[in-house]
């Protein structure tokens, strides 16, 4: 299996962190599990299994378990992998399930089939801490 993942570069989370005087992990746990809402929010509601495969995975805390029952209980059938384990001041979120790749990418399976979900939620979330409002309400 495949996995679907968005790498996030946290060097400037890290960065931006330390001079707001905010804890790194804490930060970054806070964009993954952003991430992991809105990745839920654009899944396809047909692929219930998917929506709730999609889980956070951090160096404190690990969502697969969680995830992979949910995934399991929508659909018997699917069949479900761990993300790999992240590195301290990382995470990584998607989705659990064995499909989930021909969903998120173009072309894929059929042309036309993809609805992407992951990718439009970390761009959006990006979006909010590039132009400064999650930051501020962060240090509020």
């Amino acid at each position: 299996m495949k996995n679907v993942k968005v790498e996030i570069n946290t060097e400037e989370v890290t960065r931006i962190a330390a001079k707001l005087d905010l804890n790194t992990e804490q930060v970054i746990r806070r964009i993954a599990f952003q991430i992991e809402g809105e990745a839920k929010q654009n899944a396809p509601y047909d692929t219930t299994a998917l929506r709730n495969s999609i889980y956070t995975r951090t160096s404190e805390f690990d969502g697969y378990g969680q995830a992979a029952k949910a995934a399991t209980s929508a659909n018997p059938d699917a069949q479900t992998e761990p993300h790999p384990e992240p590195k301290k001041n990382a995470a990584h979120v998607g989705p659990c399930v064995e499909y989930a790749e021909y969903v998120e990418y173009p072309g894929a399976v059929r042309r036309g089939g993809e609805r992407p979900y992951l990718t439009p939620a970390a761009e959006h979330v990006a979006e909010r801490y590039n132009n400064g409002k999650e930051w501020e309400d962060l240090i509020k």
